[in-house]
């Protein structure tokens, strides 16, 4: 996913040939946790004493992957969904509702 220039979700769908919405429901799981994962270090500043200039440089390139990757997660996510339109809540979505809470917040 994070290798290639042109991003097909279609094509990764195809790839993994899900059969099930069991199959849909877990990777949906596993993309919204990663989704969030990325969101989040993609917000991170990290502060250290060494070389600013080499940080700030690592930093918005790992920041930019992370972008990149959220954003792609993002689209595959939204491509399983319309896949699979019966598909029941993630677990995220489950969280988000029994604990009336907003766990999963977009940068």
């Amino acid at each position: 996913m994070s290798n290639a220039e042109v991003f097909s979700p279609d094509q990764l769908l195809d790839t993994l040939k899900i059969t099930t919405e069991h199959e849909a429901l877990k990777l949906a799981d596993r993309v919204e946790a990663s989704l969030y994962t990325w969101k989040r270090k993609a917000g991170m500043t990290h502060s250290r004493s060494w070389n600013v200039m080499k940080e700030l440089m690592y930093e918005t390139d790992r920041n930019d992957k992370n972008y990149i990757l959220a954003d792609r997660a993002e689209t595959l996510l939204f491509t399983l969904k319309h896949r699979f339109p019966s598909l029941s809540q993630t677990t995220l979505d489950t969280c988000k509702i029994q604990y009336n809470r907003v766990i999963f917040s977009l940068l």
